[in-house]
Order: C-alpha cells, then structure tokens, then sequence
C-alpha cells in the first residue's frame, strides 16, 4: 500500500459496513480478503471507529480483542499501520467494565491476546506509552499494575518493551509500576517488581508526602503485606508527609492497627512514637470521639509494653497535674475515656515524660492552651500551678523563660473580681529569681515592674511583711534596662505604656505609666536598695529628671525628693530636675527644697568647677566620681 493517507481520516466516524465487522467478528480471513479488494473505499472504513452497541471500535481494534492475528496482518496488508494502530475507541474489557480511549494494542493486551500485542508492537509500531481517556497520563505498564494485571506487566518487562522504573506516568506525580502496586497493595505484583528490579525506593512528585515512596503509600492504605513486603526488601522508613507525620503517624490517625503492630515489631517505630502519635489526636478542644481514637492507640502501647516486658517510668504526682499519674492498665485507661480533664492530663503526662528529657518542647504549647481553657472557665488557681509548672520545664530544657503570663494572669483575676492569694501571688513573683530570670533584659524587669504594681492592688495589712521581704530581694538585684534604667526610672516612665498596648486586654485597666502606688511601694519597701539617683544612659538623666519631664503628678515628684532625689544633679545636657519641668508650683517647690543647701553637693559641685584631682587610690573614687559627675554642669561638654 503506497497511497498517503491523511491524518484527519484517523478518527473519522464514517459507519463501517455491518460486513465488514462480521467478516472480523469470526475471523472469516479468505471473506474478509476478498472483500477488502472489491471495496473501493477500503481505507476509509479501516480507519473508521464505529459504534457497535456500547462499545466504539476499530476493524483492527475487534481483531485485537479477539486474537485473531492473520486478520490483523490482513488488515495492515490493506492499510499502512500507522494510520490504524492509535486509533482509539471504547472497549468492555471485562463484563460491565467499560474504558475509553482504548488503541489495539491495549485492546489485546487487556484479553491477554499478547502474542497478537508482539505483533503490534513489533510490526504494527504500537505505542506502549500511549495513554487510554480513562487512565491520562497512564502509560499501559502503569495501567496495568494499577489494575492488577501481571500478565501485562510480564509481557512488557520481558519482552524489553518497557522500562520497569524509566516508564512513569506522564501527569504530574511521575509514578512507577511500583508505586501503584503498594498503593494498591498487590503483594505479587510487588514481589515480581522488586524482583525485576523496581526501585523501591524512587520518590515520585506526589505532593501528599515529601518522600512519596512505595512504603509511604503502602502505610496510606494501611496495605500492611505491602509494607512487610518492602520492609523486607529494606525500603527506607524514614519518609515523611508534607504535614510532618511519620509512617507511624499515618497508620496511628487511620487506626490501621496492623501496620502499627508491624511497624513496632520490626522496630521501625518505638512504643514511645506511638504513645506521642496517640497524644497528637488530643487537643484542649478534641471531640469525645477522638479522645476514643487515642484511647484505642494508647491501649494499643499498654498491651504491647505488657507483652514485650517494657516498663516506662512514670513522673510523680504534681499539683499541676492533680496528682494523676499515667494509666498502667488498659482498664485504666477505659475508667476515664469520658472525662476530658483526665484525658488531657493523660497526654500531657505521656507527652511531658517522652519530650522533657529530649529537650523537645513542642507539647509546651498545649499547656498554655490548657491554662487559656481554665482562666475561661474560671479555674485561676489550677492555671496558676499549671504555668508555674510549665515555666520550670521550660528552664529544665534551658530555654527561655518569661513572666508575662503571670502578669496577663492576675490581671484577669483583678478584672474578674477574683480574690487573689497572697501566697499563690508569691509563688510567681518570686520566680523572677530563678536562674532563667536574672539577667538585666527589658522585658523580665518590666515583668517584674507588673508584678510590683499588681501587689498594690491585692496587698492586706496582714500580707504587708511578706511582700515587702519580696520587693527588699528585688531590688537588691539592681536591675537595670539595655538603657540604663531602674524600677524607680521605669516606674515614672510613660514611654512603658506604648509596649503594653501589645499585651493582651485585661493587663491595660490595670497596669499604666507613671505609676505613682509601684513607686511608693517601692520607696517604701526597698529605699536602702535603690539607688535614687542612678542615671540612665542616654540623657543621663535620674528618675527625678524623668519624672519633671513626663509626670503631671506631683506627688510623684514629691515622693521622689521626700525620699532623697537629688534635686541639684545634672543629666548630659547639664540641666537639673528643675530645668525639665514647665509646672510653676513645681517649679516652686524644687526650688525650696534646695535650701538650705547640703555641704556635700556644694563641694561636689566646687571639685567639678575646679577640675580638681581626685587620688586613684582611694577605695570610694568610683562613687565620689559618680557623685561628682552627677553635680558638672558642663557634662554635655566632654560627653559629646
């Protein structure tokens, strides 16, 4: 056959006469011979596809599914290949089944006709990656593990025909024959693979797993003869999905109890990730029933340590936790499948017991959750402990620690007219002297700052000597700003307010700048500690300066020079506390304070004057210089 045939006439519907598709239909070669050659429009009918009742086929297409060879030879003799061999129809390849998009040569391959299919491949040029509607993208030997069909998927890879992990599918996963196979969880299409040679540990572009290979989807439908399969050709277990899950993980939230037994056995997890996947279920907000999934999962791990000896070592009771300890029996653990606050407690004791000595913090979270839940419902005291707990945990993995919970905390309580005890109040003040505390950073002595403010708020009489004990230890501490400044700086300070408005709701009614009952508590409680006159390190000012600067309260500035402020101190730009206030009656009165004078300043201020020398070696330089410096007008001079 010599005559060009156009490539539109490939897929024309022009019907084939009835004929015709008899004379296939029962192989009638000497018939269908003959009548091809009286035909006229021979070729025209070879490269029709015709409906035939459900199915749309192909002369070459009914002698493909049939396995009937001379009459495909026949059929190539009357018409080059090319223009028959990728037509495509809809073919029943089984009862009820029926695919689109079908060419010959999948036709004789899904009736197993693969002598016939070497025929067309070998003579015919039959493409073997040519997809079907059905399946886009599917080369047929990915369409044949995907349906099961190990005859095909013999024929092809014996026969050379293709590529047991070269051929992928072409959509945008890029999948092997392999993949499918343990996604589907046919073991012998699995073993015959591994055994030609599949790559068991090829990672397609799946976007469901960051490591999507054969094992990873075998545990996704909890295919575990699959994954045992591969576990035994040494696949890798360590992949991961997209959102962090482990194997284990993924067999814990779909309850494939197999897998997760398997898994254990061959100690591709630890009884340790199964109790921390089981915890995964739990949240402060979990339903009942997933408090019963992580239930059957912790019952899982207790069965399995009973089994193989394996003891865990619990915590000891805490007041945090109301004195709970893990459950050590599966009755155990079914006693309190409808309590949600033991639930909780349950997790956050598996979960403190696995991570605290990994250093692992991320169940942290889920104590602040839980605090957030009893400050809603009105359990301070229970969110108290709690905190406290969680905060030496956090200095137990040496890792920062803060105290603005315990501020937002008593804030709450204050708002919500909660009486506070003094007591429960110490027990987070005086963790501002633990060794994860002590440092001079702006936000543990604005914490602390928070704290003394709150005392004004709740102190009695009767707890007077208790907080002045603490508020005596906090300033002996001389905390000091990356800025050079003290609590008394801090407590005359409006700029603090701008850094509150970040802070949650309730702390703002409480907690505002200047503050005039800290900072007489403070004078009151630590004035043999505190250094009046500390100067701050930018405008070298003192929290008198500030305080004239900033306050509209007089008794602030009252309190500071009823205290001892030096009135006659000089910041960097040479001007005293008198220089920085506008108000005329205060003003007024700093100015009749500073009669009669005090000998010491007036010979501070002479050595100043005068550039006198003061002897190196004497033990009190340092604070006769500071003294001195405090009192030189000229300071802005030599500071520039």
């Amino acid at each position: 056959m010599d005559e060009v045939i156009s490539i539109d006439s490939l897929y024309n519907d022009e019907h084939v006469p009835e004929e015709l598709y008899v004379l296939v239909q029962n192989n009638l070669v000497d018939q269908l011979t003959d009548r091809l050659d009286s035909l006229t429009h021979s070729i025209e009918y070879l490269t029709a596809v015709s409906w035939h009742g459900e199915e749309k086929l192909s002369l070459l297409m009914i002698a493909a599914l049939n396995g009937y060879e001379e009459i495909v030879r026949i059929l190539f003799a009357h018409c080059q290949p090319q223009y028959q061999i990728e037509l495509k129809g809809r073919v029943a390849v089984s009862e009820g089944n029926l695919i689109g998009g079908m060419t010959a040569l999948q036709c004789a391959c899904y009736r197993a006709h693969f002598t016939l299919a070497k025929t067309l491949i070998d003579i015919g040029g039959a493409d073997v990656n040519n997809d079907n509607d059905d399946l886009i993208g599917y080369p047929l030997l990915i369409q044949a593990s995907k349906n099961n069909r190990l005859d095909i998927v013999r024929f092809l890879i014996e026969n050379g025909y293709s590529d047991i992990n070269k051929t992928q599918s072409n959509d945008q996963d890029r999948c092997t024959a392999l993949i499918w196979a343990a996604f589907k969880g046919y073991t012998t299409m699995i073993e015959y693979l591994l055994e030609k040679g599949a790559d068991i540990n090829y990672s397609c572009k799946s976007s469901k797993v960051l490591a999507p290979t054969p094992i990873t989807f075998a545990v996704l439908r909890g295919n575990v003869n699959a994954v045992r399969l591969l576990c035994d050709a040494d696949a890798d277990t360590s992949a991961k999905f997209t959102d962090g899950r482990t194997l284990l993980m993924v067999a814990a939230d779909n309850k494939y109890f197999d897998v997760i037994e398997f898994l254990l056995n061959r100690s591709v997890c630890t009884i340790d990730e199964l109790e921390l996947s089981a915890c995964s279920l739990v949240t402060v907000s979990s339903s009942i029933k997933q408090l019963h999934q992580a239930l059957e999962l912790l019952a899982l791990a207790i069965k399995y340590r009973v089994s193989t000896q394996t003891l865990k070592i619990c915590i000891q009771p805490i007041l945090a936790y109301d004195y709970h300890q893990e459950c050590q029996s599966v009755d155990e653990l079914d006693a309190i499948k409808d309590d949600r606050d033991r639930m909780w407690i349950e997790i956050a004791l598996i979960r403190e017991r696995i991570l605290l000595p990994r250093h692992d913090s991320s169940f942290m979270r889920s104590l602040q959750d839980r605090g957030d839940l009893l400050v809603s419902r009105g359990e301070f005291e229970k969110c108290l402990q709690l905190w406290i707990h969680a905060f030496y945990l956090y200095q137990n993995m040496e890792m920062s620690t803060y105290l603005h919970p315990f501020v937002w905390l008593f804030c709450k309580m204050i708002t919500e007219n909660h009486q506070i005890s003094i007591d429960e109040f110490l027990k987070a003040c005086y963790l501002v002297f633990e060794s994860s505390q002590i440092k001079s950073d702006d936000e543990t002595i604005g914490n602390a700052l928070c704290l003394v403010i709150i005392a004004t708020k709740i102190t009695k009489s009767e707890d007077r000597v208790l907080i002045i004990q603490w508020i005596s230890k906090l300033c002996r501490l001389n905390l000091v700003t990356q800025q050079g400044k003290t609590l008394l700086h801090l407590c005359v300070d409006n700029s603090l307010n701008e850094a509150l408005n970040w802070r949650r709701d309730d702390i703002l009614p409480h907690i505002r700048f200047p503050n005039k009952s800290a900072l007489q508590l403070l004078l009151t409680c630590a004035h043999h500690w505190l250094d009046l006159d500390a100067a701050e390190r930018i405008d070298g000012s003192t929290a008198l300066h500030l305080a004239c600067q900033q306050s509209n309260e007089p008794t602030i500035i009252k309190c500071l020079v009823n205290a001892g402020a030096h009135i006659d101190c000089v910041n960097l730009y040479g001007e005293t506390p008198i220089d920085c206030t506008k108000n005329e009656s205060m003003i007024t009165f700093l100015a009749s304070k500073l009669f009669p004078h005090r000998l010491k300043c007036l010979c501070a201020r002479l050595i100043a004057d005068k550039r006198l020398k003061i002897h190196h070696h004497d033990q009190l330089t340092f604070q006769l210089n500071k003294f001195i410096v405090l009192h030189d007008h000229r300071r802005a001079e030599y500071n520039c």
